[in-house]
């Protein structure tokens, strides 16, 4: 008998590098209009970007669906292995009721489901841990105990280097995006309480930065025993790679040790290109 690990592409852990990592993958949809997309298989993060700034329509992702989670535990269930699903959090998606509905038809003890209470990096770190604790413990109701525990303690952060697409999916007024471009305001977004909230604003990229790691080093003792990242929207990590080496001071480590990834669908269709982020938990 083993644990199976089950995540979303919201993760950000793109369909090939599950199969590398020992995951079972399902992908979010993404809808440019009347085309549909498998996160990840049939559009990759460079695709999704280049029709999100040259593109009129603005995507869509939808979540999970319950037969897709039900088949992905009939799987594993029939192997004789146990699942735990980790998903994106339950306030920016349904893919955790998804899952919660599809694991409700198996027997006690075969079907777990965990909230990341997160998304992108944040959700991606917490399946690291999960993968780390599975070296060690063979009891999924403690690992599911430990994963609920811990994911209270992830910090997640993102700089915004613009407004416009936060304004296209409704999450702000166009005269506040308009007043932002022309100030050129940064915002800063943090996940609390399951929810994706202002945490501060500053003008200019670079104030940005500065004020992002101010905000990081705020939120809490760094756990370096536990698994941390930065990321970046778009196609080139050129801006991230420019503040990189503010992030030492965070993470206490040298730049080459800091894991760095590309932010997917999921966040990139409200914070469009050239976004910063970081993921961490603290102690």
């Amino acid at each position: 008998m083993a644990i199976k690990i089950v995540v979303d592409s919201a993760s950000d852990i793109s369909y090939e590098e599950a199969e590398k990592m020992g995951l079972v993958f399902l992908p979010l949809t993404v809808t440019f209009g009347d085309e549909e997309y498998k996160d990840t298989i049939d559009i990759s993060h460079d695709e999704f970007y280049d029709r999100l700034e040259n593109g009129p329509i603005l995507p869509k992702t939808s979540q999970v669906t319950p037969f897709q989670y039900e088949q992905a535990f009939e799987k594993i269930v029939e192997n004789g292995d146990i699942a735990i699903a980790i998903t994106i959090a339950s306030s920016f998606s349904g893919t955790y009721s998804s899952a919660s509905i599809a694991a409700d038809r198996f027997d006690d003890g075969k079907v777990y489901v965990v909230d990341s209470f997160s998304g992108s990096v944040g959700e991606r770190i917490l399946i690291e841990y999960a993968l780390e604790l599975l070296k060690t413990e063979t009891n999924p109701e403690k690992i599911v105990s430990e994963l609920n525990r811990v994911k209270e303690k992830i910090v997640v952060l993102f700089l915004l280097d613009t407004l416009e697409y936060l304004q296209k999916g409704g999450r702000i007024s166009k005269m506040t995006s308009i007043a932002g471009a022309l100030l050129s305001v940064k915002p800063i977004l943090t996940v609390e309480n399951k929810n994706l909230v202002l945490a501060g604003k500053a003008r200019g990229f670079k104030k940005g930065n500065n004020l992002l790691r101010e905000i990081a080093i705020d939120k809490g003792e760094f756990d370096g025993d536990k698994p941390f990242a930065v990321c970046y929207s778009g196609k080139s990590r050129e801006l991230l790679d420019k503040y990189l080496e503010k992030y030492e001071e965070i993470f206490e480590t040298k730049l080459d040790f800091i894991p760095v990834y590309q932010i997917g669908s999921s966040i990139g269709t409200h914070a469009g290109p050239n976004a910063v982020g970081l993921a961490f938990f603290v102690k």
